[in-house]
């Protein structure tokens, strides 16, 4: 790692050598830059100025890691200038001249057929699901990681996790998963008295045991199973009741598409409401495939998720990502179907 420079992140302490064992020589400001000529671990050898000393690697952000500020789908689709003529009927939407740099909006879906993967059907899950993501999605995969400097493996590897590889159902309808433990935050604990007639979790594993029923007296839906998670009719159909008590709390309950981001990450994408986001992800995979990498990256150029991805932590980005719940198991996953992208395409 050497012939590197970097910028601190936080204020840091700066020690005589590679461990918090050793003495102490000083505090770098956040945003300092150094120049890195080696490293021990999780420990940098720097210098600065005259300075010259031992940092954890935690704290500084090197050049090759940083990415761009702002949303990608900004680069990829920029918003149309306003009608000049408010008085009239807006006229169609036109596409605006992209800003140096940015990405266009002609960038492919699909890899090129001489980088399509095979698909075994005699394979383990895991792995079709893995080529399947990557023939459906490399090429615009393949760009987006790199704008993010990360391989395009760990995209595939969420993408095939959380959907396998899909954005939308048989019948049409966007992949969604209503979190019950969600809708109390954003509207139950708001009408103590209404809620618990039509839902329940667990509240020592919030995420488990979701039930439902329209009607307050009711059987509790499913009634052949702990909850109603894996079949997206009943998904839908919970979500569609939710959203006759509230529209907004309800889109922001649940999680969406390939990427199966939750609705109240909306600002994190960059969207100004959840019902801009909704509609993005329901229009189609592109848009899921777009918000997945807004939402990895952010608006800033230090996102926590691209850095562990970068330095393929899978389950630290699992935490962050899906929560610490099960943070392990997720992680897990992504590493599998990440080594599994590497078996099947060699570099």
């Amino acid at each position: 790692m050497t012939n590197q420079t970097g910028t601190t992140t936080a204020a840091v302490n700066v020690r005589t050598g590679p461990g918090t064992q050793h003495a102490r020589i000083t505090a770098l400001l956040p945003k300092t830059p150094l120049e890195v000529l080696g490293e021990q671990g999780d420990w940098l050898q720097i210098k600065t100025g005259s300075l010259e000393g031992f940092v954890h690697r935690k704290f500084v952000l090197l050049a090759s890691q940083g990415v761009n500020e702002g949303f990608l789908r900004s680069q990829i689709d920029p918003p149309s200038p306003p009608p000049s003529d408010t008085t009239t009927t807006a006229p169609p939407r036109t596409t605006a001249t992209p800003s140096p740099g940015a990405l266009g909006a002609d960038i492919p879906l699909t890899p090129p057929d001489d980088q399509k993967l095979p698909v075994n059907p005699k394979a383990p899950l895991l792995e079709r699901l893995c080529a399947i993501t990557w023939n459906k999605f490399g090429g615009l995969l393949t760009a987006l990681s790199q704008e993010l400097k990360v391989d395009p493996a760990v995209a595939v590897a969420v993408l095939a996790v959380e959907s396998g590889g899909r954005g939308f159902g048989p019948d049409g309808r966007m992949l969604i998963r209503f979190e019950n433990q969600v809708f109390f935050d954003r509207w139950g604990k708001f009408h103590p008295d209404r809620y618990p007639q039509h839902f329940q979790f667990n509240p020592d594993k919030r995420w488990t045991n979701h039930k439902w029923r329209p009607t307050p007296d009711g059987p509790w839906q499913p009634t052949d199973k702990d909850d109603f998670h894996g079949d997206q009719g009943r998904e839908w159909a919970v979500f569609g009741f939710a959203r006759t008590l509230d529209d907004t709390a309800a889109k922001s309950s649940i999680s969406m598409g390939g990427p199966q981001i939750m609705g109240f990450n909306h600002a994190s994408l960059g969207f100004e409401s959840v019902q801009q986001m909704f509609d993005a992800f329901a229009a189609n995979e592109r848009n899921q495939i777009i918000g997945f990498f807004d939402f990895v990256q952010g608006p800033g150029m230090t996102s926590r998720r691209v850095l562990a991805l970068q330095d393929k932590d899978f389950e630290t980005f699992a935490s962050m990502y899906n929560g610490p719940g099960q943070a392990a198991k997720y992680g897990g996953l992504i590493r599998t179907v990440f080594d599994t992208f590497h078996t099947l395409k060699p570099a």
